[in-house]
C-alpha cells in the first residue's frame, strides 16, 4: 500500500483509517514506524505500559529523568508524578477558573461582533486556553498573551531531535529552544517557594502537593508546567476551532445549540471523537511483540491512530457524522488512554464547553467566507483549522 497513514498534507485520511481497519490493522508507515487503526487495539496499546512508552523525540534522543515530560516518565515514577499534577488539578480546583473563562469569552466576542468579520481562531479561539492556564497558574494578566506564543515556539521547534537544526538555532533543551519562557516559570516558582503567604494558584499547589514522601523539584516543576502549558495551549485551540468549524459549516447543529444550551457538553465530546485535537500518539516499542500477525521489533516507533479509532464503525454507528443523540458521549479516545491519559482532559473539556455556549448565547448568525479551504496547523501530530475566517453578527 503506497499511502501513508500518518501523511496529513491534504487532511486527515479518514477513507485510507477505514480501509485500514478492515484489510490491515497494523500497518507499515513509509516512516517505518507501525501505525494501528483499531479502536481495541488502540485502547489496548495505551494500557500496555510494558511493552509502549510515550515518546515523541527522535530514536536515541535521552533527557535526564527530571526533564522528561509527564508523558514519557516510565512507571512506577509516572505514577508518583502523576498522582502531584492530579491531586493539584483536581475537578473542583479546575472549577474555579469557570468565571475567568466564560468572561473571557465574551469580551473576544465583543471586538468580533462588533467588527462583524475575523479569524475566529487568531481572535477567538487561540487567547482561550494561553490566557486561561496562564490564569491557572497565577501569571500576571499583562503577560498572558505571552504563553501562547511560547507554546507555538516550543511545539513547532526541533528540542526534541538529535541535533540541533542547521541554522543553530535552538540550544540545549527546553530551555535553550525558549529561554525566556523557562526563565519566566524559574521565576514563579521560585517566588513561591520564597514567599511566606504564596498565592493559592497551580504553582503553589504543585510544590506542596507531596506523595508517599516525595515532592516535585524546581526542574521537575518546570518541566511539568511547561507541558501542561503546550499540551493545553495546542490540545484545547484545536479541540474548539474544530468544534467552531462544525458549527460554522452545519446551519441547522448551530440552530439546535443556539435553541438548547445543556447540549454543548455533548457537542464538545462529539467533536472529541469525530475530530480529536490529536490525532496520532507516537510510541516507542520497547519489547519484541505480535500483533495481528505483524511482528513489531523493540526499537520500533508506533503510532495509535487516534482519529482512526474514534471512527472505527465496529464501535461507532455511522462513525463519518457528526451526531449529538450517541448512547455514550465521552466514549472516545481523544484524550488518548490507560494510565498516561490526558491529565488536562477536566480543564479541556471546561474551555470547550463554555467557548461553545458563550458563542452560541452571542453569536446570531454566522458563516465562512466564500472558498473557505482548510488548512492544517503545522504540527505533524495535531489536528485542527490554521484560520477560520467568517463573517457574523
Amino acid at each position: 500500500m503506497t499511502a501513508d497513514p500518518l501523511d496529513t498534507t491534504a487532511g486527515i485520511p479518514y477513507e485510507l483509517f477505514a480501509e485500514l481497519r478492515a484489510t490491515c490493522p497494523v500497518s507499515r508507515t513509509t516512516s517505518g514506524a507501525y501505525f494501528l487503526a483499531g479502536r481495541d487495539d488502540v485502547l489496548d496499546a495505551t494500557k500496555n505500559l510494558e511493552a509502549f512508552q510515550a515518546s515523541f523525540r527522535e530514536a536515541g534522543v535521552v533527557v535526564p529523568p527530571e526533564e522528561q515530560l509527564i508523558s514519557e516518565i516510565p512507571e512506577p515514577r509516572h505514577g508518583k508524578i502523576r498522582r502531584i499534577i492530579n491531586s493539584a488539578i483536581a475537578q473542583h480546583r479546575i472549577g474555579r477558573v469557570e468565571p475567568f473563562a466564560r468572561q473571557l469569552c465574551h469580551e473576544l466576542l465583543d471586538g468580533l461582533i462588533e467588527r462583524g468579520n475575523g479569524d475566529l481562531v487568531a481572535d477567538y479561539v487561540v487567547p482561550i486556553p494561553a490566557r486561561v492556564i496562564a490564569h491557572l497558574l497565577g501569571a500576571d494578566p499583562e503577560d498572558h498573551a505571552k504563553f501562547a506564543d511560547w507554546s507555538d515556539v516550543v511545539v513547532q521547534s526541533t528540542y526534541a531531535t538529535k541535533n540541533r537544526r542547521d541554522d543553530g538555532i535552538d540550544g540545549e533543551g527546553l530551555a535553550g529552544v525558549a529561554p525566556e519562557f523557562t526563565d519566566y516559570l524559574d521565576r514563579m516558582i521560585t517566588e513561591r517557594r520564597r514567599a511566606t503567604h504564596p498565592p493559592d494558584d497551580f504553582v503553589t499547589r504543585l510544590l506542596r502537593t507531596e506523595v508517599d514522601g516525595q515532592r516535585l523539584t524546581d526542574l521537575e516543576l518546570r518541566t511539568q508546567l511547561a507541558f501542561l502549558l503546550m499540551a493545553g495551549n495546542e490540545t484545547t485551540r484545536h479541540l474548539i476551532a474544530n468544534l467552531l468549524e462544525t458549527i460554522c459549516l452545519d446551519p441547522a447543529l448551530f440552530t439546535t445549540l443556539r435553541a438548547e444550551h445543556d447540549l454543548a457538553p455533548t457537542a464538545v465530546e462529539e467533536s472529541l471523537r469525530h475530530d480529536p485535537p490529536i490525532h496520532v500518539l507516537m510510541r516507542d516499542c520497547i519489547e519484541d511483540i505480535v500483533l495481528h500477525d505483524v511482528a513489531i521489533p523493540a526499537g520500533a516507533k508506533v503510532a495509535f491512530g487516534l482519529a482512526a479509532a474514534n471512527r472505527d464503525e465496529r464501535v461507532y454507528d455511522d462513525p463519518d457524522a457528526f451526531r449529538l443523540d450517541r448512547p455514550s458521549a465521552r466514549d472516545h479516545l481523544a484524550f488518548g488512554g490507560g494510565p498516561h491519559i490526558c491529565p488536562g482532559a477536566a480543564l479541556a473539556r471546561l474551555e470547550g464547553r463554555i467557548a461553545v455556549e458563550v458563542f452560541v448565547e452571542r453569536v446570531d448568525a454566522v458563516r465562512l467566507v466564500d472558498g473557505y479551504r482548510r488548512e492544517p496547523v503545522p504540527v505533524f501530530w495535531a489536528n485542527g483549522p490554521r484560520a477560520l475566517p467568517v463573517t457574523l453578527h
